[in-house]
């Protein structure tokens, strides 16, 4: 019967094995070899693992490895003029003729050729190199496939670039703070470990020497026996010295150190002599961490993780586009007695400290953290507080406030002691105030902006003013300083009259040194960048102004009533209005790039980022805008700032807002929806000086010097009609209950996890995007700005 089973492939001897590598064939080399025999049969395991498998001879059992590795194989010339298909299935061919354990050891020689591991094979820096252009995802995928890879992948620096290529802020400051803390910690610790290690080999030493004592005194007490010829003598010898250690502590004679000889141990029991633990000083590299944590071990000190920053940083903006938060008020609900009186008309927060200006003429100091009143309420104002500023930084440690009884008055944060009252700052409600190190800068209702010096000033200090006009009049090139250089100018310059009475030399801090000019209505807002003042008006104007020379370099037209405030970052402004519209203008071309609208009264208070923008009004909302990835601004979501807060569906925020509960007030008539927010995007186009001034003359309505105060209340105009066709895509909506006039937004900031504002009501409430994340809250006081 003919059997099934495949034939054994032919086997080579040695010889042939180094005639075929030779390149010589023999006549027997065709001809099919026997069955392997029982003595030369060895079990076929498999894959091995081993680095260089063994190569047996069938015949003899010899070792093969050496003629593999010494012997030059060369292939046959016929097979080496065969094309590239034919030599790969001529080789597959042949592989499947060996045995498991011979094809594993053959991948295991094609596994270099085919994979090389660069992290392994390159300095760390070009494998950091390379594996900066991956993006998020597949960073973190090479981050699994070893030990080595996610040492790289999870390398601080390139997180740090990723955070930074998505546009976000950090705290560097706080970072610092940080690596300086775990720093001196470590040094600490070293210094402790050190003291450790130098007592103990103090201790070493001292038993020593009691060893060395102990050895002394047992060879006397043996040479002495010795001497005496008798045991006795030893004998009580040895029975006083145990009398001696009577009241010793002898639990050291259970550690007795088994080099000494017998007898010995009995006197290196000392009183105070034990065995020190030394520390272990060897170094042993941490296990990479299953969790991101907050920090690294870096190169002498742990680092910050930025890999962890930006973990939290992307969890925290997905809360921000899906409306995720928790809210907040302060005061803490269960004192409400610390609150204000009255309404709060301003507020400014850090993450330590906020600070609220209130109708009823007190300036509050609140702990975020306890959301408690910090002191006692600050009393110094005739009128209500309707701007402030603080730095709480130990080198600054100053709070500044404007009110409506014309004046600014100068306090010390930490103490909350008045440093310096200016009265009659100007001579109507100081209505916005901002200062940067040098600089104070004050507007009010009586339609002028006035800089301030902060510090002392001498002529030849760089930042003394030389062109003011206030100081030197209308032709400062002359008039400077009456007789004093100007050592910053061209060449210098040198009156040769003498200086009259009272000429100006040193100036006092808080020196007015600038009154700038120009705007036609109260100066509701503005903003300080550098040596640049960005200012709105009822005028329904916007001009830049430069701080040093005083003079009005652009001026920016589209709001069509008085704008109420702004903000400025040096290449952006932004600005709201009682026109009901946010606007946006490139600072340098003064092109206006979008119009948003969704609001329905007076735009009181703004404030925005690079891609994100918050709202405040006085139809009693906060809206959030943000820009997606094509540059379009769109209205993002809406927030209540009176009664209790719900999530609403994305759908509904395009359109108006649904019935919030604790909002309906009892005998409130619902009025017609609110229509969906609609943002226009402006081409690029500049405007001229000339222009402007024609624009600005026909806007100007004739009763401008009867312009009523923004802190009043202002009625908007009804809803415009909409086409049938618009009216049957609207979604079904619910009727939004009447405004009641009691939670208009006056002032609201917001930072990367807060939006925090004040209103007519006497509690500041707050929207914490962190939503109870504990390592979104941990990691947020790295984090800067909104984004």
């Amino acid at each position: 019967m003919a059997s099934n089973s495949t034939p054994s492939p032919p086997h080579l001897s040695t010889q042939e094995l180094k005639n075929a590598a030779a390149g010589v064939v023999s006549e027997q080399t065709s001809l099919p070899r026997p069955l392997r025999s029982s003595q030369s049969f060895r079990l076929d395991e498999g894959y091995s693992g081993e680095e260089t498998p063994i190569v047996y001879d069938e015949a003899s059992g010899q070792d093969l490895r050496a003629a593999r590795e010494g012997v030059d194989f060369k292939i046959p010339p016929w097979m080496a003029g065969l094309n590239d298909a034919l030599r790969e299935e001529y080789a597959y061919k042949l592989i499947r003729t060996l045995p498991t354990s011979r094809i594993a050891s053959l991948v295991d020689r094609l596994v270099p050729i085919l994979y090389l591991d660069f992290v392994q094979m390159l300095p760390p820096e070009l494998s950091l190199q390379i594996l900066s252009y991956l993006p998020v995802r597949s960073l973190l995928n090479a981050s699994l496939a070893s030990r080595t890879w996610r040492r790289f992948a999870l390398e601080p620096r390139l997180w740090k670039d990723l955070y930074e290529m998505q546009g976000w802020r950090s705290n560097d400051a706080e970072i610092l703070r940080l690596e300086s803390q775990l720093r001196d910690r470590q040094e600490d610790d070293m210094r402790q470990q050190m003291e450790a290690k130098r007592k103990a080999e103090d201790q070493k030493d001292e038993e020593k020497n009691l060893r060395d004592i102990a050895r002394r005194n047992s060879e006397r007490f043996r040479n002495s026996a010795e001497r005496s010829g008798t045991s006795t003598s030893t004998e009580v010898d040895m029975n006083n010295i145990t009398q001696s250690t009577e009241g010793l502590d002898m639990s050291f004679y259970s550690n007795a150190n088994p080099e000494l000889r017998p007898g010995q141990e009995i006197f290196l029991n000392f009183p105070g002599a034990h065995k020190p633990s030394i520390p272990q000083t060897t170094y042993q590299e941490p296990p990479l961490p299953v969790e991101l944590g907050l920090t690294v071990p870096g190169y002498g000190s742990p680092r910050i993780n930025w890999a962890f920053l930006f973990k939290y940083r992307k969890r925290l903006e997905d809360n921000w586009i899906h409306n995720r938060y928790s809210t907040f008020q302060i005061p803490h609900p269960d004192f409400p007695a610390e609150g204000h009186a009255e309404c709060i008309y301003t507020i400014q927060y850090s993450p330590n400290y906020l600070v609220s200006g209130s109708r009823d003429r007190t300036v509050r100091i609140w702990d975020m953290k306890t959301r408690r009143l910090r002191g006692e309420p600050l009393k110094g104002h005739n009128g209500s507080v309707l701007c402030l500023q603080f730095d709480e930084s130990p080198d600054e440690d100053i709070l500044i406030t404007g009110s409506s009884d014309d004046s600014v008055i100068i306090w010390r944060f930490s103490t909350g002691e008045i440093i310096r009252t200016i009265e009659k700052a100007h001579q109507e409600s100081v209505l916005n105030l901002k200062f940067s190190k040098k600089w104070l800068v004050t507007c009010s209702k009586d339609k002028l902006i006035k800089v301030w010096t902060r510090q002392q000033l001498e002529t030849t200090d760089q930042d003394y003013p030389w062109h003011s006009k206030l100081l030197f009049g209308n032709d400062p090139v002359t008039n400077s300083g009456f007789a004093l250089r100007n050592p910053y100018a061209s060449g210098g310059f040198v009156s040769t009259r003498a200086p009259p009475r009272g000429a100006v030399k040193t100036l006092p801090s808080y020196t007015p040194v600038q009154v700038l000019i120009g705007h036609a209505a109260a100066v509701n807002a503005i903003q300080l960048h550098g040596d640049q003042i960005a200012s709105a008006s009822g005028d329904r104007l916007i001009k830049l102004w430069n701080l040093k020379t005083g003079t009005c370099e652009k001026t920016y037209v589209g709001h069509t009533k008085g704008i109420a405030c702004i903000q400025f970052d040096g290449h952006t402004i932004v600005s709201g209005s009682s026109d009901q519209t946010i606007r946006v203008f490139d600072s340098r071309t003064q092109a206006e790039i979008a119009t948003l609208s969704g609001h329905r009264a007076l735009v009181r208070t703004v404030q925005a980022t690079e891609n994100r923008i918050v709202s405040g009004s006085y139809d009693e909302t906060v809206r959030i805008w943000r820009k997606d990835i094509d540059g379009q601004w769109t209205d993002s979501h809406i927030l209540r700032q009176g009664g209790p807060e719900t999530h609403h569906p994305r759908t509904t925020h395009h359109g108006m807002h649904p019935m919030m509960p604790g909002n309906l007030q009892q005998g409130a008539i619902p009025q017609a929806p609110i229509p969906q927010a609609a943002i226009q995007m402006h081409q690029v186009h500049t405007v001229g000086p000339a222009l402007a001034g024609a624009v600005v003359a026909a806007q100007l309505l004739p009763n401008h010097h009867n312009y009523h105060h923004l802190h009043h209340q202002v009625q908007p105009p009804p809803p415009p009609p909409q086409a049938p066709a618009q009216q049957q895509q609207m979604p079904p909506v619910h009727p939004l209950p009447t405004t009641n006039g009691t939670h208009r937004v006056f002032k609201l900031q917001f930072d990367a996890r807060w939006i925090i504002c004040c209103s007519q009501d006497s509690k500041i409430i707050g929207w914490d995007y962190a939503a109870d994340d504990q390592g979104i809250v941990e990691a947020s006081r790295f984090f800067k700005g909104g984004n």
